[in-house]
């Protein structure tokens, strides 16, 4: 039973990970209708310039994390307006490709800029694990659930308690009949673009000192935090939470009880199930739609 707990604990810190790159994905497939498969190289971008900040320019900390999170926002805002923006009418599968390609172009410049040798960031704590009963909860695993619990509930307060949510909400639901209203759809857009890849980047950053921190180094991230988008119900933020806790939960009770090998496929066979009982997934709702 100690050990069952353990790895429950244990998975929550790679859950909260999958949680923040779930919560990317999600607004941005919320207000621009693509689903961001360049999420894995884009946050490897911001965690390679938080390295950069504090390694060749030996930056505190506190203003590396603010340099990178600011440059994720940039380059959140770039990303929309130079590429998605030009085939936002395209099919959906034009708009899949040319995630993709970015996928595979920005790991491509990333490794010329910064070179393919394994780098590490600081752990944001330091000091042992503590004890709860006779669980170990190390301080980072700790930390990365509190940020994602925390970011979520204040990404919620926004999207139901505020004019900007209210706007965001409206052009998620018909971007044309928000722009009639007088709503500056693009800016909103934009504005999703920008803090879905700060919310990917704080995900990399926070796993980096985990992980050797190489170009492709959040691959495998990426593909569990797609997973929990989709048990979630992709537009969902609290599936996006739900569903990154529950995979990183069970991805670790299979590598501690069977192979690392067998994670992914566990997971796939979770989602399977319950897409076939739930097609929207756990939070997800059906789209209605007047013909």
């Amino acid at each position: 039973m100690t050990l069952f707990l353990q790895l429950v604990v244990s998975g929550l810190g790679f859950g909260a990970v999958y949680a923040l790159g779930a919560i990317s994905l999600t607004l941005i497939f919320k207000t621009s209708n693509v689903v961001n498969f360049a999420s894995a190289s884009l946050s490897t971008t911001v965690a390679l310039l938080m390295w950069l900040a504090l390694n060749p320019l030996h930056l505190p900390v506190v203003l590396a994390w603010l340099i990178a999170l600011a440059c994720a926002m940039v380059i959140g805002v770039l990303v929309e307006a130079v590429f998605l923006r030009r085939v936002e009418k395209s099919p959906i599968i034009i708009q899949v490709v040319m995630t993709l390609g970015l996928l595979v172009a920005i790991e491509g410049l990333d490794g010329a800029l910064f070179g393919y040798s394994p780098k590490t960031l600081p752990h944001v704590l330091h000091g042992s694990s503590f004890a709860i009963g006779s669980v170990l909860l190390d301080r980072n695993n700790a930390l990365m659930l509190a940020i994602t619990v925390l970011l979520a509930i204040a990404l919620y307060l926004i999207y139901q308690h505020t004019r900007l949510g209210l706007a965001l909400r409206a052009v998620a639901s018909d971007r044309d009949t928000a722009s009639l209203m007088g709503i500056q759809t693009q800016r909103y857009i934009s504005l999703s673009w920008a803090v879905g890849v700060l919310v990917a980047g704080v995900s990399a950053i926070l796993i980096a000192p985990a992980i050797s921190l190489t170009p492709t180094f959040m691959e495998n991230v990426a593909v569990f935090a797609f997973a929990a988008a989709v048990l979630g119900g992709f537009g969902s933020l609290l599936g996006a939470v739900v569903g990154g806790l529950v995979i990183g939960i069970m991805s670790n009770l299979v590598s501690g009880y069977f192979s690392n090998n067998l994670q992914l496929t566990f997971v796939f066979i979770l989602i399977l199930i319950v897409l076939y009982i739930r097609p929207n997934g756990l939070f997800g709702r059906p789209v209605v739609s007047r013909q």
